[in-house]
């Protein structure tokens, strides 16, 4: 029987995405925590807690590897490796001798808290790795803040100076803009 795998690359590590029973994509915990040189029997039972199980959506997949040879993995939600990491601390994963994976963990941690911070301050956050993402977000905010201008006169001069011309927009730009073209 032939198994269709998805896999991504998360911190160094391939780690396969499965659909656990609801649906949701899932990826095992173990490879992660032992890139932290952390022990997976204490891993395991921390994450058996009520709240911390629900939170992560911890639970069993059965996965297939090489050979069809089927194994039972303990996963968490893919979009909740971030909330488990953020559960580590790296001061005792560099005390056990992981320097490096405590350094990229500590980076990760004030990376995020950095994101969170500006996420919940401002309303979004960005990725300074995607300078492309970032001009775009400013671009999107800067039209945002225009949209507001009620004179279209101002509208316009604020437009140029963008480089948006409205005289040169397509239908389908006062479609997606129509607070742009208010008053035209």
């Amino acid at each position: 029987m032939k198994h269709i795998a998805i896999s991504i690359e998360y911190a160094g590590l391939t780690l396969p995405v499965v659909k656990n029973e609801q649906g949701t994509e899932v990826v095992p915990l173990k490879p992660i925590a032992e890139l932290f040189g952390l022990e997976w029997v204490r891993q395991h039972k921390r994450l058996q807690e009520d709240w911390t199980a629900e939170f992560l959506g911890v639970c069993v997949v059965h996965m297939y590897y090489a050979g069809d040879q089927k194994r039972q993995m303990v996963c968490v939600r893919l979009d909740r490796v971030a909330a488990y990491l953020m559960s580590l601390n790296p001061a005792k994963i560099r005390a056990a001798g992981n320097e490096s994976g405590a350094a990229f963990l500590q980076a990760k941690l004030t990376e995020w808290a950095d994101a969170l911070h500006d996420y919940e301050t401002f309303g979004s956050a960005h990725n300074p790795r995607h300078a492309d993402a970032l001009l775009a977000l400013r671009r999107a905010n800067a039209i945002a803040n225009v949209a507001k201008i009620r004179d279209a006169d101002l509208r316009k001069l604020a437009l140029a100076e963008l480089g948006i011309d409205l005289a040169a927009s397509t239908p389908a730009a006062a479609d997606a803009h129509p607070d742009l073209f208010a008053g035209e």
